[in-house]
């Protein structure tokens, strides 16, 4: 085997190996955080990326409006792409 062949074969089997433990993952994990942002409504517990805690009072587009302290009336309008995850009841 020439050695121009060997090289080409060994940067597509990197190329494969690259695309089957990057690209697919992320691809899955992007699958899954659309699956959450798009079930999130008003009434649910999130946690967002920085770690704030809340309660969606709506949901207008992309950004919601969490409450952090129904007692002291405080809230938060949010990204919905903030959201890390649901916290279920």
């Amino acid at each position: 085997m020439s050695p121009g062949l060997l090289f080409l074969a060994y940067g597509v089997i990197v190329v494969a190996a690259m695309y089957g433990f990057v690209y697919i993952p992320n691809k899955k994990k992007h699958k899954k955080m659309q699956e959450l942002h798009d079930s999130v409504k008003a009434g649910d517990m999130v946690v967002t990326i920085g770690g704030v805690v809340g309660k969606v009072a709506k949901k207008e587009g992309e950004y919601l409006t969490l409450i952090i302290d129904e007692e002291k009336n405080v809230t938060m309008k949010i990204v919905l792409y903030a959201v890390n995850q649901k916290i279920e009841k």
